[in-house]
């Protein structure tokens, strides 16, 4: 009767293990079979993490040594006849590569511009400075004199029928080399505007000035979507008190150097926060300075002021392909022939900077009736010209 029960126990604890080692088995390969194929090592440790990114990722070689891999690379190309398709091959890469190369825009490839020299008004004056709350900032001199006529370029008469042109690009100075070469490529007509987020601002203003180019602070808004994305703590905020947006107003400005303006960035313009920006832009206004409206709406444009300078940008230029620059400066041309000027915004980007600078060469010089009779030139084929954003605004 024991050995029979003995019996039992054992057959019992047999199919149990049985069963477990089946389920398990089972189990496990089914894990397998559901794992994906790994496209490379990244993607199999984010699988194991569950998606988690791992702090570091150390990619080894698979099989050999990097010295056993080179080796067997070096043993295959020698090995390997050199036919004329496989010259012929490696020329059209070489050319191919050459040719793509050539073709992305960069600083170093533009001239200088020509004709550099320094605005009338290159560093601060005190007759032009207040302080208000600690912040140095622009006034209007007690002569009544205004900082953006009188830090702006000297003016010089166009001749007749030619129809003026003004370039702004905004948010130089946080790339501190980059902003540099970008001061003597551009012609001096070209007006810039400055991140207040850039650290060597004061240096990087005062050499944009003596290189002829009118200077401008960019101030930021709430961006759109400000639930994904951020302009920074000096954006002048919906959630921040009216204080402290007028707070970063002043520190966007004071850059303890001569700033015609600001420029409104894109962000949110709604009614709900139209009171405060109108406010803001007319403490700005009181300064002397001129707003220039950058958005793409026409929030800014319907929020009404008295005896302040404004300008609104025709185009601000938002796609950078070549394509749509193209199409962007053709845009251009069809309003400054519509209403005399056109003035375009657009980020600091190396794409447009070498289209602008392709673009202006284009356009007709600037000859007296005398000088064309002298040419024998009966028509100007392309009557652009560039001027500072100065030279667009009649207060």
């Amino acid at each position: 009767m024991i050995k029979k029960l003995k019996y039992k126990l054992i057959g019992l604890f047999s199919l149990i293990f049985i069963i477990l080692f089946v389920g398990g088995t089972g189990y496990y390969f089914a894990g397998k079979n559901s794992e994906p194929e790994y496209l490379s090592k990244v993607d199999k440790i984010l699988f194991d993490k569950k998606n988690k990114s791992p702090k570091y990722i150390i990619t080894l070689p698979d099989k050999m040594s990097v010295n056993t891999a080179a080796q067997q690379d070096n043993a295959e190309t020698a090995e390997a006849p050199i036919t004329p398709q496989a010259n012929d091959l490696k020329s059209k890469i070489a050319r191919y590569t050459a040719e793509v190369m050539g073709n992305i825009p960069h600083i170093s490839k533009l001239n200088d511009a020509e004709g550099l020299s320094p605005l009338p008004v290159v560093e601060a004056e005190e007759e032009y400075e207040q302080n208000i709350n600690g912040y140095i900032l622009p006034k209007i001199a007690d002569n009544g004199r205004k900082p953006w006529i009188e830090f702006a370029q000297e003016r010089h008469p166009l001749q007749p029928n030619f129809y003026r042109i003004s370039i702004l690009l905004k948010g130089l100075g946080v790339n501190k080399i980059q902003t540099e070469q970008i001061l003597t490529k551009l012609p001096r007509e070209v007006s810039l505007s400055f991140s207040p987020y850039g650290e060597d601002n004061k240096r990087l203003i005062g050499m944009a000035r003596n290189l002829g180019h009118e200077t401008y602070a960019d101030l930021l808004l709430s961006p759109k979507d400000f639930l994904e994305s951020d302009n920074g703590p000096l954006a002048l905020s919906i959630t921040e008190s009216h204080e402290k947006n007028i707070e970063n107003t002043y520190k966007s400005i004071a850059n303890a150097m001569p700033t015609g303006g600001i420029v409104i960035n894109e962000g949110i313009t709604s009614s709900e926060v139209e009171l405060g920006l109108k406010d803001i832009m007319e403490k700005v206004g009181a300064m002397g300075l001129l707003i220039i409206d950058a958005t793409e709406s026409s929030d800014v444009e319907k929020i009404k002021t008295q005896g302040i300078a404004r300008r609104k940008a025709d185009i601000v230029i938002t796609d950078y392909t070549p394509k749509a620059l193209q199409k962007a400066f053709k845009e251009a041309e069809s309003i400054a022939r519509k209403q005399g000027s056109v003035l375009i915004v657009s980020d600091v980007k190396m794409s447009v900077i070498k289209a602008i600078d392709d673009w202006a060469k284009t356009f007709s010089p600037q000859l007296t009736y005398q000088e064309m009779k002298e040419q024998n030139i009966e028509t100007i084929a392309r009557p652009y010209a560039l001027v500072p954003i100065s030279a667009m605004v009649v207060e």
